[in-house]
């Protein structure tokens, strides 16, 4: 063991701040596990930066975490140093007494070995930590392996391939962490895995199958794209994501769970996709500058589930059987309504109780709004539970089957689809004679008409439902 008052390593950069205040670094070289205390011998509680080379293990750790908390112990360099089944301890850096009281163990840096291939739980939870690698070798994190670490800023984070989970509460309140790049192997972000920290930018590999409660809730994403390969979503994944205006869900999901989306202020661009056959409740409640439309198939939305959303007009496929709990409680805008089922949508009010109406559509309709339904069905909505507040029911036989995601069939040489407030009409292959089209709104009126021999891109004036006929197809879009 040797004192060391020059700066002789680059990792230490207030070297000669550290010297001048009587600081000092420690080379400790260790020949067994358990040995470090021994080696420190007195100058344990007067060494802020220390070296170790040879074998350690828990008994090791805790030696560290001791100069760290009764002594000045700010740096760790275990570069040189052989970890017992290469995996940090658990709790390996931090201290569960101080950590319980809510204090921070003032560990600055930690310099790992390159073999490293195991973070245990809680490993660096409740440090004052700022830098630390992320070992090559690494194959497996821990449970709230940062957990608290409120000042780590590393940007960005880069896990090795052969990771396949970012545990439970990983990174929460790990508030500095910005950027992070997933491996392609990668298979589970766990619940709270990051929430409450600030990263803005996060690809998501195709692979991932599942995210976990709160596992990319609260933080500063602008755009997430789930792959088609996520199965599994939980209870309020991407919650309170204020800066978050996109989000692409995975195609083969059936339902969206609750509180998704719940929060995201700025969410202005989500499609449901086509398989979905239930919304679960306030998954996108208060996105309040979300426009809600809904495909064909859909089968259950429940309580709340699109509060405070945008809409001019409401279209409920034909397939919509049950509305639980106002699941269009105060839409902003809301002018008029189209039911197309036959017969009318159960609604009851919220089992969890946290409202009480029964009316699908509380706060955000006076009784008189226009409501269109099938012919013949007029008198089936107004005797119907929740339905009943309504007086003004119209019956019409314009969209009898509902408004029905567009897709190309066999015989079908067209694909009509809305996108960014534009209608698009996608032609595979270039025509070799035209065909006409026209584009109406839903009361009739003609907004555009011609000839197609290509794909063709048209500004619509308004949201709305319109009717899109090419030569003897029809389509019915909502935009």
């Amino acid at each position: 063991m040797r004192r060391i008052i020059l700066l002789l390593l680059p990792f230490v950069f207030a070297c000669s701040q550290k010297v001048c205040g009587q600081a000092y670094f420690l080379d400790a070289r260790v020949s067994k596990y358990g040995e470090l205390e021994q080696v420190l011998g007195d100058k344990w509680n007067k060494t802020d930066s220390l070296i170790v080379h040879g074998p350690i293990n828990e008994t090791d750790f805790k030696t560290m975490v001791r100069c760290a908390r009764y002594g000045i112990l700010r740096i760790i360099n275990l570069q040189y140093a052989q970890v017992e089944n290469h995996k940090i301890p658990y709790c390996g850096f931090a201290d569960r007494e101080l950590a319980s009281a809510g204090y921070y163990l003032d560990i600055d840096r930690v310099i790992l070995p390159d073999d490293i291939t195991e973070f245990g739980d809680f490993a660096f939870a409740n440090l004052t930590l700022r830098k630390v690698n992320i070992p090559s070798s690494l194959k497996k994190l821990g449970e709230g392996c940062f957990y608290l670490d409120k000042w780590l800023d590393i940007n960005p984070i880069v896990f090795p391939e052969g990771v396949t989970e970012i545990p439970s509460h990983c990174f929460l309140y790990a508030s500095k962490v910005k950027a992070v790049v997933l491996p392609s192997t990668i298979k589970t972000i766990s619940n709270a895995a990051f929430n409450n920290t600030y990263i803005s930018e996060l690809i998501l590999p195709e692979g991932l199958d599942s995210i976990g409660i709160m596992g990319l809730g609260s933080s500063s994403f602008k755009e997430l794209i789930l792959p088609n390969s996520v199965k599994r979503l939980g209870k309020n994944a991407l919650y309170d994501n204020h800066k978050l205006k996109r989000v692409v869900l995975p195609k083969g999901l059936t339902e969206i769970p609750e509180g998704l989306c719940c929060m995201c202020r700025e969410l202005e661009d989500v499609e449901i996709p086509a398989n979905v056959r239930t919304v679960k409740r306030e998954t996108f409640r208060h996105c309040e500058k979300l426009k809600i439309a809904l495909p064909y198939g859909l089968e259950r939305i429940e309580a709340l589930a699109f509060e405070d959303c945008l809409a001019d007009s409401i279209v409920l496929p034909s397939t919509v059987k049950y509305l639980e709990g106002a699941p269009f409680r105060h839409i902003q805008g809301l002018k008029k309504i189209y039911a197309l089922a036959e017969t009318p949508p159960v609604c009851t009010i919220d089992p969890q109780k946290f409202t009480q109406d029964i009316n699908p559509f509380a706060g955000s309709a006076p009784k008189g709004i226009p409501i269109y339904v099938p012919i013949g069905s007029a008198e089936k909505y107004r005797k119907a539970a929740g339905w009943d507040y309504f007086t003004n029911f119209i019956e019409t036989s314009k969209l009898p089957a509902g408004i029905e995601t567009p897709q190309m069939g066999s015989n079908e040489p067209y694909k009509v689809y809305g996108k960014d407030g534009k209608l698009v009409i996608e032609l595979p292959v270039r025509l070799a004679s035209p065909v006409r089209y026209s584009v109406c709104s839903i009361a009739g009126a003609t907004i555009a008409q011609g000839y197609l021999t290509a794909s063709h891109t048209l500004q619509i004036p308004e949201s709305g439902i319109y009717v899109v006929r090419i030569g003897n197809a029809v389509y019915k879009i909502l935009l």
